[in-house]
């Protein structure tokens, strides 16, 4: 019986990766980490994150040095300094590339949208998406845009809060005569935030929501 790496119980070469780049980043913080922190931080089982200590200490990548009774040091190595740097520069490409899908996409869909730069817009919902949902509206022109936060954003009382260098406003002072199209920026929530905007008296022609059907 003989154990398998780390890689071939994992075949998924992106989130091979992933961890191991996290891994190396913990190490690098945290040299005298435990391995249940470690399991912790990386949200994985103790096990497999001893799988994956021993697999990057294998390649070359880590040093580990006991310092106590149970207690270790963990380094990274020349090789090891070179691969996160790799590592991470192929997870920047990775997420850039992505990002400029996502752009173009949402694009595609504004150019849709009868908007113009005299078009007045709300965002209903924020976060990283609904920043996507500006540039992308800035991009045809759009200057009038409003920022909403969602009912349900675990705010108290009526304290303003910024997003993107603008006031965050509330649902309770919210017009919907006063735009011509009211964004969903919170992918996750957008049914939910749909209703809620409906439930506010906003018809759903100037409701434009990119994940589901009518928008």
């Amino acid at each position: 019986f003989s154990m398998r790496s780390y890689d071939e119980q994992y075949p998924d070469v992106d989130k091979v990766h992933e961890r191991e780049l996290r891994a190396l980043t913990e190490i690098v913080d945290t040299p005298t980490i435990t391995q249940r922190f470690l399991s912790r931080r990386l949200g994985i089982a103790l096990g497999l994150t001893n799988i994956l200590l021993r697999s990057l200490i294998q390649k070359g990548y880590v040093r580990a040095t006991q310092t106590g009774w149970n207690r270790w040091l963990y380094t990274l190595t020349p090789k090891g300094f070179s691969h996160r740097v790799r590592l991470t520069l192929t997870y920047i490409n990775r997420v850039l590339d992505h990002y400029k899908k996502v752009r173009e996409t949402l694009r595609e869909h504004l150019d849709m949208v009868p908007l113009h730069r005299e078009s007045r817009v709300a965002v209903y919902g924020l976060s990283e998406f609904a920043e996507l949902v500006y540039l992308g509206l800035k991009e045809i022109g759009v200057e009038e845009i409003d920022f909403y936060r969602e009912l349900n954003d675990g705010s108290d009382g009526p304290q303003k809060k910024m997003f993107l260098g603008s006031p965050v406003l509330s649902l309770e002072s919210f017009d919907p005569e006063k735009y011509d199209r009211i964004v969903i920026g919170s992918p996750q929530e957008s049914k939910t935030l749909r209703k809620e905007l409906t439930e506010s008296g906003t018809t759903t022609e100037k409701i434009v929501s990119f994940f589901e059907e009518g928008s």
